[in-house]
């Protein structure tokens, strides 16, 4: 199966270095944005702070918990978060980019995987795009409500 994609995107009225420290700091700032419906027992096992951070958490989608394990990259600091996660083929990314002459964030949330190919694989192609979104959408307003005020959230996929 081909490489599946989803993204969602938010104007957030926070500094875009503002929002950005929330989403790098795994310890103290990322894990209250995520979605308690969804992700449970999140864990830093080393790092904390962007790059080379390594996560442990459990995932509760499709009526099925799964543990997994990711590993965060920073390729543009103050910019771009990547999360890797294993054992599956799920990448999320994070970009922050400045709006506003800086007075605004514009945030993307991505998420690229590659689907097994299985019947799981197929259910994963058709009902994970309506997940993320309820993810995505928690995890933007969230983000908002910890650094300023949302201004709009859109999605595509």
């Amino acid at each position: 199966m081909k490489q599946t994609h989803f993204d969602m995107v938010a104007l957030i009225a926070a500094p875009p270095e503002d929002v950005y420290a929330v989403l790098a700091d795994y310890r103290h700032g990322h894990p209250h944005i995520l979605p308690k419906k969804y992700i449970s027992q999140f864990q830093v096992e080393s790092g904390g702070q962007g790059a080379g951070t390594v996560l442990r958490y459990r995932v509760r989608i499709l009526g099925f918990e799964r543990a997994r394990q990711a590993l965060v990259a920073e390729p543009e600091p103050g910019r771009l978060l990547v999360e890797h996660e294993t054992p599956s083929s799920l990448v999320t990314t994070y970009a922050v980019t400045p709006a506003n002459n800086g007075l605004q964030a514009h945030v993307q949330i991505a998420a690229h995987w590659e689907p097994a190919r299985t019947l799981l694989g197929k259910l994963e192609q058709a009902f994970y795009p309506s997940l993320l979104r309820q993810m995505f959408t928690y995890e933007l307003e969230t983000l908002a409500k910890v650094v300023g005020k949302k201004k709009s959230v859109a999605g595509s996929r």
